[in-house]
């Protein structure tokens, strides 16, 4: 069977049931897991599906697309800037710190001076900024890389967080609505919730244009974790985060 025909069948199943599994579609079609996985990330590249772990789920047309982290800098940048400098404040000398991937944890990058940081990320952007740094001993956490948002997910990535305890984590969100968070990738958050739960102290990271906005997947929820935003938020945005947890701003 040609991929061409092949991938048809995938989007085929994937228009009737929402979502697939990998092992569902490799006794379909008779071919490995790995070819499989190789279509679907060929389908997402082209913008017809959404991996998640182990398959794909149909995207839903209403929703935006995932910017870039190019655009995601520019977007809010002062109100981002706000937030990179409280996470800062914040940071706990020679301890365990993870700092999730995104744009607003990437400006954290100018705000360190001189402290003595041993901080673990998954961000290959910010660990590129990070990584001559002498004051900071930088540590990444590898697995499959979405260039999207430049972070690194999937199995392996689970497989060393998993084993890890940390006493600070900060995790960049897409959206925050009725005590909940939202990233665009399941990929990515699965690993932020891991991540979060392994944390003595768990921080949730948007600026304010991002309340009241649900994205693609649901991957924590407010009361489980502290919020740090900017000063634009509103005295009734602040009452509704404040029903969950407490916020930083």
């Amino acid at each position: 069977m040609l991929k061409e025909e092949r991938q048809k069948i995938i989007l085929d199943k994937l228009n009737e049931n929402d979502i697939i599994q990998v092992s569902q579609m490799t006794d379909l079609l008779d071919v490995t897991d790995m070819t499989i996985r190789r279509d679907l990330k060929e389908l997402e590249e082209k913008n017809l599906l959404v991996r998640i772990h182990g398959g794909a789920s149909k995207i839903d047309k209403a929703r935006p697309r995932e910017f870039s982290n190019e655009e995601k800098l520019l977007k809010n940048k002062d109100l981002k800037i706000e937030i990179a400098r409280k996470i800062s404040d914040l940071l706990m000398e020679e301890q365990n710190i993870f700092l999730g991937a995104g744009s607003t944890i990437e400006y954290v990058s100018k705000f360190l001076g001189d402290k003595k940081l041993n901080i673990f990320t998954n961000s290959l952007y910010l660990f590129n900024k990070l990584v001559f740094l002498d004051n900071i001993n930088i540590k990444l956490i590898g697995g499959e890389f979405r260039k999207v948002t430049g972070a690194f997910v999937g199995a392996l990535s689970l497989e060393l967080v998993t084993k890890m305890r940390f006493n600070q984590a900060f995790i960049g969100v897409n959206g925050i609505n009725k005590g909940k968070a939202y990233t665009y990738s399941p990929e990515e958050g699965i690993l932020q919730k891991m991540i979060l739960d392994n944390s003595l102290e768990s921080f949730l990271v948007a600026d304010s244009s991002k309340l009241g906005y649900e994205d693609l997947y649901h991957f924590y929820n407010l009361e489980d974790a502290k919020f740090i935003t900017d000063h634009e938020i509103s005295p009734k945005q602040v009452l509704e985060i404040e029903k969950y947890t407490e916020i930083i701003k």
